[in-house]
């Protein structure tokens, strides 16, 4: 294996609690769990996923204490793993095609696939591991077992729905949306108050065609759904031939990109902004600010020309490096309450995986952490600097044949300064073919790096949680 190509191999080793060398200093204060997700298999005897998105679900868990780091990791036996596994079939639903009809039935009647690879939340007291479908799953915290699904203590039917929640820094409350088809397709809005399972609708708006969306944006008082034109008319899944969930999307770019923004103590849906065309994953942070007597909302996100950071990435073409990461720009919209014209900033290039301190959740704030893929042969990690009137890329850190993952903030407990923490990231080095845990400063300043026994396939997303 070559180059990033070797973060695509099918891993089957698992290892359950397992000390790691720790090259460097760790903090003694960094005292939690790291939890990270994604997929990490995706051939089964003659059966191959179609899609990047469609591997199996894969956890690892680094547990730190006074310096030390232990690792563990485990794929969770879901119906998705053990239908792979037992009868080759990759019931993944994005873009794998293998049974597809039947999934999609099943899917618009409330049972969907639940390999949960995408992300990872702590909800009614378990740690859970989330996908796009309403089959989120409990998860040992010690051993990453599945402990069985997670039980909803509502009656909300729901079908396609972001893993990317948004926890409210004074509630605890967790925010999101899902997408329900049918006569009448839909966005709804939705909290989860903390130490609860219960889903409680807050708002929603009727749409003809339901779009692709990944993630959305969380202020103070309202949520903002980023829609791109990547939309679909649902019955088109029912057809014989139809293919993977996104395959039955189009990319329409004269509909334009839509914000809509919605109170979040009413649900009233108070603002629509069409902005020109562009696709997004993932938001960064938002928030409320006032300029020129009104209030503007504040959304920094990826933006992508158009559709292909989704279309390009089957499993053929990253395997044959044919393909590389979704990179795109880090870009800043505002948007008057009043009415007035959107407008955006520019704020880096070649970035993934936007990432922030959780202490200025929904505040104004400084520094976004990401993934640059601005070098060649690996990926970097970058920290831009918002504020101010030179927004840009002001850190940096890289090491030829190293592919840095997600970078996790997390702060230190007694620091001021919002880059007062430590950067997490599990990189691969693909010319030692084995992945390894990065400890950076805010500063992104290497402190400590724990290499793995193994290479862990490139995953999706994670979070750090303390001790207790």
């Amino acid at each position: 294996m070559a180059g990033y190509e070797a973060g695509f191999h099918d891993l089957t080793e698992g290892v359950r609690d397992r000390d790691l060398p720790v090259e460097g200093d760790v903090p003694a204060w960094l005292d939690g769990a790291l939890y990270r997700n994604g997929p990490a298999r995706w051939t089964v005897g003659d059966a191959e996923a179609d899609h990047w998105f469609d591997g199996l679900a894969h956890l690892t868990r680094f547990s730190f204490d006074d310096g030390a780091v232990r690792y563990t990791n485990r794929f969770p036996r879901t119906d998705a793993y053990r239908a792979a596994v037992e009868d080759g079939s990759f019931a993944g639903q994005f873009s794998s095609t293998d049974g597809y009809l039947s999934r999609v039935k099943s899917m618009l009647a409330g049972d969907a696939t639940d390999n949960a690879n995408v992300h990872v939340a702590r909800i009614g007291g378990d740690l859970v591991a989330l996908t796009e479908t309403p089959n989120w799953l409990r998860i040992d915290p010690e051993t990453l077992e599945r402990r069985g699904a997670l039980d909803y203590d509502d009656e909300v039917t729901a079908h396609h729905v972001t893993a990317h929640l948004r926890q409210d820094p004074d509630s605890g409350a967790h925010w999101g949306y899902f997408t329900k088809f049918g006569r009448h397709n839909e966005y709804v809005l939705f909290r989860i108050p903390e130490g609860t399972t219960r889903r409680e609708r807050v708002g929603s708006v009727r749409v003809e065609k339901p779009a692709y969306m990944h993630s959305f944006a969380l202020t103070p008082t309202h949520a903002v759904l980023v829609e791109p034109p990547l939309v679909t008319r649902p019955a088109r899944f029912l057809l014989p031939g139809s293919g993977g969930f996104i395959d039955n999307y189009d990319w329409e770019p004269s509909r334009g990109t839509r914000f809509l923004v919605f109170r979040r103590d009413s649900g009233e849906l108070v603002r629509e902004a069409t902005v020109p065309a562009f696709f997004t994953f993932h938001t960064a942070n938002a928030f409320e600010r006032e300029s020129d007597g009104t209030t503007e909302l504040v959304v920094d996100l990826v933006a992508y020309d158009d559709d292909s950071a989704v279309t390009d990435l089957s499993m053929s073409a990253l395997r044959g490096g044919d393909a590389g990461f979704p990179s795109g720009e880090l870009r800043r919209y505002r948007l008057p309450l009043d009415g007035g014209e959107p407008g955006h900033d520019h704020l880096a290039n070649e970035v993934e995986m936007p990432r922030f301190s959780p202490r200025v959740h929904t505040r104004e704030y400084e520094h976004v952490f990401a993934q640059s893929t601005e070098m060649d042969g690996g990926n970097a990690l970058v920290r831009v600097d918002v504020a101010g009137e030179n927004p840009g890329v002001a850190r940096r850190w890289e090491e030829p044949g190293v592919f840095s993952g997600e970078p996790i903030f997390v702060p230190r407990p007694e620091g001021d300064a919002e880059a007062d923490g430590v950067v997490l990231s599990l990189c691969l080095d693909a010319d030692a073919e084995r992945s390894v845990l990065l400890v950076l400063d805010g500063d992104l300043t290497e402190l400590a790096r724990a290499p793995l026994p193994h290479a862990v396939p490139f995953g999706f997303h994670g979070e750090y949680f303390v001790s207790g």
